[in-house]
Formats: C-alpha cells, structure tokens, sequence
C-alpha cells in the first residue's frame, strides 16, 4: 500500500501546483483592460490534462502564431524528409560552348538567399555561373525562360495592411515559384565626391527597377541619412539623404515581377562570370526534358521552417503555405494553400478546427483567428507525432528561470501573442497559448508586459 501512498500524494501535489497555477493567472489577468480581450490555455501534455483555460474556445488574432499552423501542415503532408528543388535546364542540345537557351523551372524554393549561403545572396547564382562553366557553357544564345507555374494567383494576399508603409517593408515580399534573396530590392548607398549624387547600389540587377537619386555626398565625419522608400505598386525607387560613408543594405518588398527580377539577376551574375547571354529573360513552360538537366538545386525543409519559426520570416511562410497547396490540391495559391492546411490540420484540430480562420501562412493579415484552445490541441498533436523533435526545434528557445520553452512569438497593431511548450524542472511538457488582442481598448500598452507575465507564471514562476 505504500506504493498507493506515494501516487496519492503525488496526484495531490500536482493538483495542488495546478491550482495554484491557475490562481496566479488568473490574477494576472485583470490587467487585461475594459474593452482588452485574452484567450489562455495550459495543459500539460504529460498528463493530458488541462492546468488553465480563460475564454480558451474564443477566437482572436493570432499574428505570427499563425506560422505554427504553417509549420505543423508542412510536417503532415509534406513530410520532414521534403526538399525544395529548383532545375535548371538547357533549352535544347549543348552545341559546343553553346546552349539555344536556359531554363529555370521554379520549385518554390524561399532558400536562395544570404540565410543559407554565408550572408551573400549572390553566392548562390555565382555557383550556377562556375558550374555552367565547368561543363564547357560560355554563351547562351536565346532567352532564360522562367516557368514558375507551380505558384498561381496574387502573389501577396490582399489581406495584408495596404498602407504603403507597410506594403513596402521586408515583411510584405511577395512569394513566386522562382525566388531569390527573400524577394526584396535591397539598396546600398555608396558616397562618391562631395556636392555630387552618392552611387545606389541596387539589388537584384534589373531594367525592370527605376531609382530616383535625390542624395548628396558630404564632406565631414557626422552620420549618413539615409531615406529610401518605393512608390505604391511599381518598383520604382526614391533614395534621398547625404552620405558621408557607404550604408548597409536595406530591403523592400518587391512590388510585383519577382520571378522575373530573380532571373535578371542570375543573366547578371552569369554575364560577370563571363558566360554571354544574347537573349531575354521571361515567362515560359519549361518541359524538364527539354535539354541537358544542368542543376537540380535542393534544400531542406526543416532548415527553411526553423527560419520561418526563429526569425519570423513571412516570406518563408507564405512560400510554405503555396507548397503545401500545391502538394495537396495541385495549386500553388494562396486560397489552395489556405485551404490544404486546414484541410490537413482537422483531424488534429477536432472540435476546436471551427475557431480557426486562415487568410495567409504567415500571421501578417489581421484576420488569421484561432482560440487559444485549438492552438494547444494542434501543439498537444504534434507532441504526439512521429514529427515531435522535429517541430520542437523550429521553435525558438525562451526560457525562464529553471523551465525551458520552446516558442513562437506573434505581434500585430491589434495582437500580441505566444505559443509553444515549456519543459518544467519536474520533468513535465507544458503546452500552452497567450492570445492577446486589443480588442475595443483605448490602447494597447498592457499586452506584452501581461504577455511576459502570464508565461512567467506557466513556467512555475
């Protein structure tokens, strides 16, 4: 019997840690303001059972959260083991030193970028140029020709912010099939002789992008001001400022055209390793045995979804999100992507699937809604999964005092959210989601000092 004692007195121990638990948060809840809205839940996953739940089955804003409902489709029906494949082709026979044209058939790869080639975009595209090389290639007589038909419809939902602020950031690039450098325009400004223009250094190399120089050079020690900006739906450039040393680069959003700037930028890059191309860039179907297979360029997709978690990179989710359309409905879209993952996500989901909404794969439209207990359910199933310890590592390291977490962040004008799991001193995995919304409030100050707190609490402080 004293083995029966000893389960009793634990059983009672964790009832009594819960309680208290639910306790503290509950008092650290009345910060959330009249009009302010919360939607919380903790189960913990060791014992299946659940810890806390506040207005758990409401549906509120998930800002980047949304990326964990990305992550976990793409381990469902993608799989870990995918790649992304990105093949290059020869447009009929090698003759020579020749090829009639080159091919890019776009596999939807979002890893052509300075993340996974040493901080240097371009890396990637001189590799092609000294493979090409290798093999004898030094003219290309016809076009490159893009077949970028995997993806379909609007390249950025249109459920994004539309201010022109936030059209033109980083975190608004559009997704293609064929993509390079996180599709951007980044923009360096280089001074040149005092009283004159400084030089803008532009990136990818394109006819297609207009820069209007409005800077100045300066003589002197004190700081550049730098002042760049793009006009609404065109990529056209304003870059103002005095410049008295060269600037880092700076990225906008591509505004329309990435498949087509990426590959203007590879004729760049080949052009400068020496390799002559008399023809154009454009939009075409590529048979993949229309010629000699040149590359067939791979990468991972846990190493693209940890990127996608870690450091929030919409771009990266909405290239997912088309993938995961593609695979499962045979369109690349964002509705078909939309659509897949809820699809895929169901079962897991159960009852709770009704709460959640989905506009995009990033969390960046304001209308991507779940209750805090669906996203715990999808995490208590992917806990369960054979993806587990795959999933877990997307997530980024947040820990407090002696408890670690494994987390995904999300922060919106109207949101302020987290998700993830905590692993307690005791040995137990917490699963556990902070929903907060501005709501009807006058301001929203109070969320992620309360945000902070609450998971403070959960982690057993």
């Amino acid at each position: 019997m004293r083995w029966m004692r000893f389960v009793l007195a634990f059983v009672l121990a964790c009832v009594a840690g819960a309680s208290e638990v639910a306790a503290k948060l509950d008092r650290a809840l009345q910060a959330v303001p009249a009009g302010g809205r919360a939607s919380v839940a903790l189960l913990d996953l060791t014992t299946d059972t659940w810890v806390y739940q506040r207005q758990a089955e409401q549906p509120l804003s998930l800002a980047s959260t949304t990326k964990l409902l990305t992550a976990a489709a793409a381990f469902a029906e993608l799989g870990p083991a995918f790649r992304f494949s990105t093949r290059v082709v020869g447009i009929g026979p090698q003759h020579g030193d020749s090829l009639s044209g080159l091919g890019i058939i776009g596999g939807g790869d979002p890893c052509l970028d300075g993340h996974f080639y040493d901080e240097d975009p371009d890396l990637v595209f001189r590799q092609w140029a000294d493979h090409c090389k290798r093999l004898g290639i030094a003219r290309i007589l016809g076009d490159i020709v893009i077949d970028n038909r995997l993806f379909a419809g609007p390249i950025r939902p249109e459920t994004y912010p539309q201010d022109a602020e936030n059209q033109q950031r980083w975190y608004s690039a559009p997704a293609s099939a064929f993509a390079w450098n996180d599709n951007c325009i980044e923009v360096r400004m280089v001074p040149t002789v005092p009283g004159h223009p400084a030089e803008a250094q532009v990136r990818p190399h394109s006819r297609r992008i207009q820069v209007r120089n409005l800077t100045r050079t300066v003589a002197g020690k004190s700081d550049s001001r730098f002042s760049v900006t793009r006009d609404g739906d065109d990529n056209i450039l304003t870059v103002s400022g005095t410049y008295t040393k060269p600037t880092a680069w700076f990225p906008l959003a591509i505004a329309d055209e990435p498949d087509l700037l990426a590959a203007d930028h590879l004729k760049h890059v080949l052009e400068r390793a020496g390799i002559a191309v008399s023809g154009e860039v454009r939009i075409g179907a590529v048979e993949p045995n229309a010629g000699p297979l040149l590359i067939d360029l791979q990468h991972d997709l846990v190493p693209a979804l940890t990127l996608m978690n870690q450091h929030s990179q919409n771009f990266y989710a909405e290239q997912v999100l088309r993938q995961i359309g593609a695979h499962r409905l045979r369109q690349g879209s964002i509705d078909a992507g939309c659509k897949a993952v809820l699809e895929v996500l169901a079962p897991a989901l159960g009852r709770s699937a009704a709460t959640v909404s989905l506009l995009d794969g990033s969390g960046l439209s304001y209308d991507n809604r779940a209750s805090a207990e669906a996203m715990v359910t999808l995490l208590r199933a992917m806990h369960r999964s054979d993806w587990r310890d795959a999933f877990t590592s997307t997530l980024k390291s947040k820990d407090s005092g002696k408890s670690r977490g494994m987390v995904k962040t999300g922060t919106l004008a109207i949101a302020c959210c987290l998700a993830g799991y905590v692993d307690l001193p005791s040995g137990h995995r917490l699963g556990f989601a902070i929903l907060l919304n501005k709501g009807t409030a006058r301001d929203f100050g109070w969320a992620s000092k309360l945000r902070e707190s609450l998971f403070k609490i959960m982690c057993g402080g």
